[in-house]
């Protein structure tokens, strides 16, 4: 079925139900995520879905990744209530346990011509469809000052991006905060990871792209790109910030917060900017100028510097 056979532009769904629905870790919770979005209904896991009398849902399912358990439950809901469902297959699996969705769903579809070739002979009706490339997007044009944050996802957040946020609120320029974390030691690529983007974009309040995990060598490449980082701290910035004294390194004015503790070669408008102290967001000028300032500051502090110190 081709985009332009779908005619109507409303959707006869109240929710588009995944088994996976982490789009960071899954190419089907991906998938799912983004037509959830084109068709403006929310995407709610397996684990937390029970069917609605008179709600029609679709099911975006890859039938080897779902466990038996979720399965058999749905099943025995469908065979007591017999409920309004569409099932996209996102495979043919063969598996036993996709037969009664096949069976039992209004309309079946499926993202390719073999698919709908081996699902034919029990479901004559099966509507063969595509998977467009999910969460591909392009940005059209550039902000006007792109800022970036990064460390480890669990030290990233801050109150202060709210203080951040508001600077921007009588300023003309368009801003962009990108933000990548690394996981520490035992950590792994659960939702809470991923949900740190939506949390800072709640304070700040501005465009906010989550960028995930990314190599020392892209997070080296994009502070370059950008016109400043984001470092803050619970108390003040210090001299084993490592974040921070990489920047200063890459001759990037940081945005961060001082206090009595912080490094005097550390100081405000000079080599670095302290939140506290701002009352409105800097030209690129300033910018410019703190981030030459920061280069010199930092450039006493290296390794080969601190290995003497032994």
């Amino acid at each position: 079925m081709s985009p332009e056979e779908n005619g109507s532009n409303g959707c006869p769904y109240s929710a588009v139900v995944s088994y996976h629905t982490n789009p960071f870790t899954c190419g089907v919770a991906r998938f799912s995520k983004s037509l959830a979005e084109a068709m403006a209904v929310p995407l709610i896991p397996v684990s937390n879905f029970e069917f609605v009398s008179n709600q029609k849902v679709l099911l975006s399912l890859k039938f080897e990744e779902v466990d038996e358990s979720s399965a058999q439950r749905l099943i025995s809901e469908i065979l007591a209530t017999k409920p309004q469902f569409d099932l996209f297959l996102h495979t043919i699996s063969g598996l036993d346990i996709q037969d009664p969705f096949v069976k039992f769903a209004h309309k079946v579809l499926v993202g390719s011509r073999f698919d709908a070739d081996c699902l034919r002979p029990i479901r004559p009706d099966v509507i063969n469809t595509f998977a467009p490339g999910a969460g591909i997007s392009g940005e059209i044009s550039r902000p006007d000052l792109v800022l970036l944050t990064f460390g480890m996802a669990h030290k990233v957040l801050s109150p202060l991006f709210e203080s951040l946020g508001r600077l921007f609120e009588n300023d003309s320029r368009s801003v962009q905060l990108q933000v990548t974390t690394a996981l520490h030691e035992g950590a792994s690529f659960d939702e809470s990871f991923f949900a740190i983007g939506d949390q800072i974009s709640n304070l700040f309040q501005q465009e906010v792209r989550f960028l995930g995990f990314l190599t020392d060598q892209e997070v080296s490449r994009r502070m370059l790109a950008s016109n400043g980082q984001v470092a803050f701290f619970p108390k003040g910035v210090r001299e084993n910030n490592t974040t921070v004294l990489s920047a200063m390194g890459h001759g990037s004015p940081v945005i961060t917060n001082l206090d009595e503790y912080s490094p005097e070669w550390m100081s405000h408008g000079e080599s670095v900017f302290d939140i506290h102290q701002m009352r409105e967001f800097p030209s690129i000028e300033e910018l410019e100028r703190v981030g030459k300032n920061a280069m010199l500051a930092v450039a006493p502090y290296t390794f080969s510097s601190l290995a003497k110190l032994f």
